[in-house]
């Protein structure tokens, strides 16, 4: 019972399906402690597999039922990420006629990239079992390898889109608490992290990783870094390695790994300067400055949304009004968890066509029932 808590929470079915030998069709756990994070952090649950989850009765979203189509439609959704995967998902289940298209030779996304590090394998369930009831689909097209630009989209004349462009991390050392970019320096590589999860490995250390993020991809990034027999070095502004983790209950187990593998950890240190071969980090309480050596430049600090596609055909619309509905979703609005991006798609795909006034209404229904 305790081991089916967590699955049970990304599929509530899963006893049901199990009975009834339906194996393929479990939305399997991932593992990722977003449901344990709610939990520690007091605010209604959450599931990067189930976005339905915690919104049964706030929004009236069942785990496996959806609001057939009102009209025949087609629509097309343009990035194959998590939140690109669910709102096609959803649409398709709605009945729509829905056309996929991913840049990239293999859909997912940022999925696809975190998956490959340690530890994050599971979270590869987050592609295969939407991508396996997808491709099982009639109403449903999946072009990869098919980049869109504006001109490409008209020509396509789906009159209902929806952008799932993802974003990208940031090289300039702008994040949490650093607001200002680093000049640039010759004789120290940056590497970010997206370059890194595409198989992009420095060319020589030591390496530091600078986590202003604070989440969890610094710490697997330096994991993976020192495995790859790397000297890695971490710094950050917090007073411990991804201190967001602590709502996973994580953060122990975390530290404990990088300190194992020799890691060396540099907590309450902000990324003031960089220069040929080092990175100055001054304390984050007296400011005083400390130098470190280092080759190689990782900044795990804020990603940039990618939006200039959806703002093109934003701009042209006005004057060709050649789009009924235009929207941007998951990390190209507004950069977070997996969670929050699988969230996202969903509910666009709830609200696709849907009376605006309930859209709003059901942003402010109370969590809790008024009393008679």
């Amino acid at each position: 019972f305790i081991g089916a808590a967590r699955p049970s929470i990304a599929d509530p079915f899963l006893p049901k399906k199990i009975e009834e030998d339906r194996i393929e069709d479990i939305r399997e756990c991932i593992g990722c402690n977003i449901c344990v994070s709610s939990d520690t952090q007091g605010i209604p649950i959450r599931c990067t597999q189930n976005p339905t989850m915690g919104e049964e009765w706030r929004r009236g979203w069942h785990p496996e039922m959806i609001a057939p189509k009102k009209a025949e439609k087609e629509t097309l959704v343009i990035g194959a990420g998590p939140s690109g995967l669910e709102c096609a998902l959803q649409l398709a289940r709605r009945g729509y006629q829905v056309t996929l298209a991913e840049a990239a030779k293999e859909v997912g996304g940022r999925v696809l990239a975190e998956s490959g590090l340690p530890g994050l394998s599971a979270w590869r369930r987050v592609i295969d079992n939407r991508l396996f009831e997808l491709r099982q689909k009639a109403n449903v097209r999946i072009f990869t390898e098919s980049e869109l630009d504006a001109d490409a989209v008209h020509e396509l004349d789906i009159p209902n889109v929806f952008i799932a462009t993802g974003a990208s991390w940031r090289v300039d050392g702008v994040g949490r608490n650093t607001r200002k970019s680093l000049a640039p320096s010759q004789g120290l590589s940056i590497l970010s992290p997206d370059k890194i999860m595409a198989g992009q490995l420095p060319a020589d250390g030591p390496v530091l990783i600078y986590d202003d993020d604070q989440a969890y991809l610094a710490g697997v990034l330096a994991e993976k870094l020192a495995r790859d027999g790397y000297q890695t070095i971490i710094a950050t502004p917090a007073a411990v390695v991804s201190p967001w983790m602590e709502y996973t209950l994580e953060q122990n187990r975390i530290q404990t790994r990088l300190v194992s593998l020799g890691i060396d950890i540099h907590p309450s240190r902000l990324l003031t300067d960089i220069g040929p071969g080092f990175v100055v980090l001054n304390c984050g309480f007296s400011g005083n400055p400390i130098t470190i050596p280092c080759q190689t430049l990782v900044p795990v600090t804020e990603r940039a949304r990618n939006t200039s596609l959806y703002e093109t055909l934003l701009v042209r619309n006005e004057s060709s009004n050649a789009f009924h509905h235009l929207e941007l979703i998951g990390d190209a609005a507004a950069p977070g968890l997996i969670a929050d991006a699988t969230y996202a798609g969903h509910m666009a795909a709830r609200n696709f066509e849907a009376d605006p006034a309930q859209i709003e209404a059901d942003l402010f229904r109370r969590e809790i029932p008024s009393l008679a």
